[in-house]
């Protein structure tokens, strides 16, 4: 009777778990294309090899400012070396469900580079705006910008919805 109870107990969990794994938001890819701006060392081993490096993105075919910074390894570095400022590289992109209750996107290959994601590793981040010309009779007088992904931007680049 007691191995009976185990199982049957096993089952309801199963059971009482697999609504939350089936409602739960699914993981996304997408590829696109990015023009490296920026890239700094963040800190090299005895030898001065890099060890950890950022690198700066905007993204091309997105609409507004958008900027992506990924922090990458000692292997990450050393690929990326090959690649100049102001090229144009392919990226894939992780678009994928956080707890705090929204969507989040990192990158894992930039060029033909592995970058491994890290789950809260600092020194990733993403810059986003949309900035538009505030007038008054006539004449632009200042700007507004937001930083909430706009509808264009999310059908043009739809890993960058947080919905």
């Amino acid at each position: 009777m007691t191995m009976l109870r185990k199982a049957m107990g096993a089952a309801l969990m199963a059971l009482a778990v697999f609504p939350v794994v089936a409602c739960s938001p699914k993981e996304e890819r997408y590829e696109s294309v990015c023009q490296l701006i920026r890239r700094s060392i963040v800190e090299t081993d005895s030898k001065g090899k890099p060890e950890l490096i950022d690198l700066e993105l905007e993204w091309d075919p997105c609409p507004g400012d958008q900027f992506q910074v990924v922090r990458g390894g000692r292997e990450f570095a050393e690929c990326m070396a090959k690649y100049e400022i102001g090229d144009y590289l392919p990226v894939h992109v992780l678009h994928q469900w956080d707890t705090r209750g929204y969507y989040k996107w990192d990158l894992y290959r930039v060029g033909d580079c592995e970058r491994p994601i890290e789950r809260g590793a600092e020194g990733s981040y993403e810059k986003s705006q949309e900035c538009t010309d505030r007038k008054s009779f006539g004449r632009t007088t200042g700007f507004t910008c937001s930083r909430k992904p706009f509808r264009e931007l999310v059908k043009v680049c739809p890993w960058m919805s947080r919905e």
